[in-house]
């Protein structure tokens, strides 16, 4: 084989993926309202998925809808106050800008315009400790109630798990045209052009 066919077969191969991947995709874009509807109509977390003989290739998870934090600041406070009080810093409230005498002054005869804050590296810290259900644990272990996390509305995204040999196992089922009504049009070329190299 010469360098011209080498090219030639490189390049093919290339268009080929890419038509693949992009039908692939748009695939995918297409089953994500359908795994929306059906978590969100059952509750359904996941699907085997299974030849038209039955033989199973793996699963489809079907993720729940994207998280939304509400953070109860006085509740991360409170715990900071107790386990890690040297992680407030003192801030002049905005009036106090505005007052000609400074933090010095104010701490000593104004307290009332100063206020607490978390230091701002030590809040991004404890946000990241937060768990999946909105609990916080304190030094001691407790887990403490910090935020309120909902779930929306599932997507429709997604993830294949193949199993053992699901890779022969489709190219054996393509083989007998079991799956060439589903995926023909699409990957007849591309899995044409991989079984000649």
């Amino acid at each position: 084989m010469n360098a011209k066919t080498h090219a030639l077969k490189v390049a093919a191969a290339k268009v080929l993926s890419e038509i693949v991947n992009d039908g692939y995709e748009q695939l995918r874009k297409d089953a994500e309202p359908e795994f929306a509807e059906l978590r969100i109509e059952t509750d359904c977390k996941s699907l085997a998925v299974k030849l038209p003989d039955g033989t199973e290739l793996g699963t489809i998870a079907i993720f729940d809808g994207p998280p939304h934090t509400q953070v109860n600041m006085k509740t991360i406070a409170a715990i900071v106050a107790n386990d890690d009080p040297d992680m407030f810093v003192e801030e002049l409230v905005p009036e106090a800008l505005e007052d000609e005498n400074l933090l010095a002054f104010v701490r000593d005869q104004m307290p009332h315009l100063l206020k607490k804050k978390i230091r701002d590296d030590y809040l991004k810290k404890l946000y990241k400790r937060i768990d999946a259900n909105g609990y916080l644990k304190d030094r001691a272990g407790t887990r403490i109630k910090v935020a309120e996390v909902t779930r929306g509305e599932p997507t429709g995204k997604f993830a294949f798990t193949a199993g053992p040999g699901a890779r022969e196992l489709v190219w054996e089922a393509w083989q007998r045209d079991e799956l060439k009504p589903l995926l023909g049009d699409l990957l007849k070329p591309a899995i044409e052009a991989g079984e000649q190299s």
